[in-house]
C-alpha cells in the first residue's frame, strides 16, 4: 500500500488516489456544471427583468453579486457579436471570405470585450474619484446585467444586417448608444456616483475612446471585405 488517506484515514490503493478524493472531484465538477446550467436557463428571465426595469434589475444583480449570470450574459454578448459579423461577411464578402476571416473575427470578438473593459474602467475610475469602495463581484454582476440592451440589439442585427449594408452601420451606432446609456444609468443610478466636472470629463473621455475604438474596428473590418 502507498499509505493512508489524509482526509478519511483509509488505506490508499495502488494508484495512491483515495476514492473519497475522486468523489470530491466529481462533486465539484457537478456543482460547476449545475451553476452554468442554472445561469444559462436564467438568461431569458434576466433579460426580461432588465428590459422592464433596467435600474432595478442592475441593483438587484449588484446586491446579490450574481457573477455567474453576469458572465453568462457577457459571453452571450460576445457570441452574438461574433455571429453577427460572421453572417454579415458571408452575405457581402462571400467571394473572398477566407481573406476576411481575420478581420471580421477580431472585430466581432474585440468590440464587445473592449466595451466591457471600458465599462469596468469607467466604473472604477469614477468611484475612485468619489472615494467610494466597490466590490469586484458586485461590479461584474451589475455590468453583466447591463449587457441586456446591447444583447437585444445584437440579436436583431444578426438578421436585420443582412437586409442591407446600411443597416450594419445603423446598428453600430445604436449599439454604441445603448452602451453609453446603459453605462450612464449604471454609474449614476446603481452606484450612485454624482457627476461633478472631473467625473463628467472622465465620462466623456471614456465615451469618446469607446466610440473611436468601435469606429476604428468597424472601418478596419469593412476595408478588408471589399
Amino acid at each position: 500500500m502507498a499509505g493512508y488517506c489524509t482526509q478519511c484515514g483509509r488505506p490508499l490503493p495502488d494508484d495512491g488516489i483515495c476514492p473519497c478524493a475522486r468523489r470530491q472531484t466529481q462533486t465539484k465538477r457537478r456543482t460547476r456544471g449545475g451553476a452554468l446550467d442554472k445561469a444559462v436557463h436564467a438568461l431569458p428571465s434576466l433579460w426580461l427583468r432588465y428590459l422592464k426595469d433596467p435600474v432595478g434589475a442592475s441593483r438587484l444583480a449588484q446586491e446579490r453579486c450574481e457573477t455567474s449570470n453576469a458572465l453568462t450574459m457577457m459571453a452571450a454578448t460576445v457570441l452574438l457579436s461574433f455571429l453577427s459579423t460572421a453572417l454579415f461577411t458571408l452575405r457581402y464578402a462571400a467571394d473572398h471570405f477566407g481573406r476576411a476571416v481575420l478581420r471580421w473575427s477580431l472585430t466581432g470578438l474585440l468590440a464587445p470585450v473592449l466595451a466591457l473593459l471600458l465599462t469596468f474602467g469607467l466604473v472604477y475610475t469614477l468611484t475612485a474619484l468619489a472615494k467610494m469602495r466597490v466590490n469586484v463581484r458586485s461590479v461584474i454582476a451589475a455590468i453583466g446585467a447591463n449587457t441586456a440592451l446591447p444583447l437585444t440589439l445584437l440579436a436583431a442585427s444578426v438578421v436585420l444586417s443582412l437586409l442591407h449594408m446600411t443597416v450594419f452601420y445603423v446598428f453600430c451606432v445604436l449599439l454604441f448608444a445603448s452602451w453609453a446609456v446603459a453605462a450612464f444609468l449604471l454609474i449614476s443610478q446603481v452606484f450612485g456616483v454624482r457627476f461633478t466636472l472631473p467625473s463628467c470629463l472622465v465620462t466623456v473621455g471614456f465615451m469618446a475612446l469607446g466610440y473611436y475604438a468601435v469606429a476604428l474596428l468597424r472601418d478596419w473590418m469593412l476595408a478588408g471585405l471589399f
